[in-house]
């Protein structure tokens, strides 16, 4: 008997419900989704091997996915059969053959995100782990032949390998597109090669993704050469202006394994890269109280919009803000020297303030008449914008915080805070201007 069967969880010990199965790409797009979990149990309560059987598929997908999220693998945690199903959001069955004394299966099982990064570093396990992308990324497969670039308008052997590829352990999701009418209008072959921002953001749309990867080979008009072997030139665009250029090289035993190679190379290279850019720490949340000086207008729009890269970071709190300065309470995993590397990766810098002067002898003591006004809260960090490149050189990665048009090296122009800028009066006591929109978590 085969059967799909797709299972959810209200809570950690909710009921469960049924639903309709997802669509075909939706397991390939959630990177806390381990699929195809294999299991074979005998018993004599078909009932019992069952529930078994969905219980070792945990387990087996729970060390999957530790393996795909933690630097280096290793052995995940230790957790009961109880502590797992908590952190599962829920499953499907796609395929059961059942018979009276056993249960053969493929399960795939999907897990609640903030659970998992909560249970990561429990009982002695990693310190870090690798932040997934919040969306998947769609894959263009571009073939070069005689000069010509070729993404929509044939059916080549590159673009049947994406087709072909079943959902793997990916940590970088992607999304192989229809290759509608819809999608030949929203970016052309030259529009992906040559990096076109307004094509690859429509594209992006689309498919509700956070950015498209422009994988591109050159092949002979009569097919791939195993012996020659494929280079693949692999070009991950961010909706944020982040590129990150790398190439592939593969060789195979014939024009399909070639093909199915340089396919898998290509998703391996696309995970190594994210895990360099994106290691954060594990462990409980926490806050941090920072200031960050401000001696321009752009500063402020600047300092939150890479913050809003830092996936440490999970939500972000302003306290006050000035003509000078601004106060934010970060919440962030790991201790503050660790939330430092991780704000390096998108040029912030981030030190300890020196303590603030004491008050002279003899000063007005704090409300008396002429005193002057309360003082903002003591923050013991500081954060500051580091020219754009400078934090990837600096942690020994490439850069990939510039688009190709930008300026790797410098700031956007910044204008300065003169007495004519909307803000609050230099003096004044720091405005309490509420909360900034949190960064998105799933």
């Amino acid at each position: 008997m085969s059967t799909v069967l797709v299972l959810t969880m209200a809570g950690p010990a909710g009921a469960q419900t049924g639903s309709p199965p997802p669509a075909a790409s939706t397991s390939a797009a959630d990177p806390f989704a381990v699929t195809g979990v294999r299991v074979d149990i005998n018993g004599s309560n078909p009932t019992t091997v069952r529930d078994q059987a969905i219980r070792e598929a945990q387990a087996k997908a729970w060390a999957e996915l530790y393996r795909r999220l933690v630097p280096g693998g290793g052995n995940p945690p230790r957790l009961s059969d109880n502590d797992i199903a908590r952190l599962v959001q829920g499953f499907e069955i796609d395929e059961e053959k059942v018979s009276a004394s056993r249960y053969l299966g493929a399960i795939t099982v999907r897990f609640r995100p903030n659970a998992v990064r909560d249970a990561l570093g429990q009982s002695g396990g990693a310190t870090q782990y690798v932040e997934p992308p919040a969306q998947p990324f769609v894959i263009l497969p571009v073939t070069q032949t005689d000069g010509r670039i070729i993404l929509w308008q044939d059916r080549t052997p590159w673009r049947e390998a994406w087709e072909a590829r079943q959902p793997a352990a990916s940590l970088v999701p992607l999304v192989v597109p229809d290759g509608e009418l819809s999608d030949a209008q929203a970016i052309s072959g030259e529009d992906a090669v040559g990096g076109n921002a307004e094509a690859l953001a429509r594209i992006a749309q689309a498919y509700k993704a956070g950015g498209v990867v422009v994988a591109r080979t050159d092949l002979p008009a009569n097919g791939p050469d195993p012996a020659r072997g494929l280079t693949v030139e692999v070009v991950r665009y961010g909706l944020d202006g982040t590129r990150d250029a790398q190439t592939v090289q593969v060789k195979g035993s014939s024009p399909e394994d070639l093909m199915t190679r340089a396919v898998a190379a290509v998703g391996t290279q696309l995970d190594d890269s994210w895990r360099r850019e994106h290691t954060t720490a594990t462990g409980p949340e926490q806050n941090t109280l920072v200031r960050v000086p401000l001696s321009a207008v752009n500063d402020w729009v600047e300092t939150r919009k890479r913050l809003a890269g830092v996936h440490a970071v999970t939500r972000t709190n302003l306290v006050s803000i000035s003509r000078s300065e601004a106060l934010l309470t970060l919440t962030h995993r790991g201790d503050p020297d660790q939330l430092a590397q991780a704000l390096v990766r998108q040029d912030l810098g981030l030190a300890r303030t020196a303590p603030a002067p004491a008050a002279a002898p003899g000063a007005a003591p704090a409300g008396y008449p002429g005193a002057p006004l309360p003082a903002a809260p003591s923050a013991d960090w500081q954060i500051t914008l580091l020219p754009r490149g400078s934090g990837a050189a600096s942690t020994g990665t490439s850069p990939s915080g510039a688009s190709p048009t930008a300026s790797p090296t410098s700031l956007a122009p910044s204008a300065p805070l003169d007495a004519g800028t909307t803000g609050t009066v230099m003096g004044a006591p720091p405005r309490n201007l509420g909360t900034l929109p949190a960064k998105s978590v799933p």
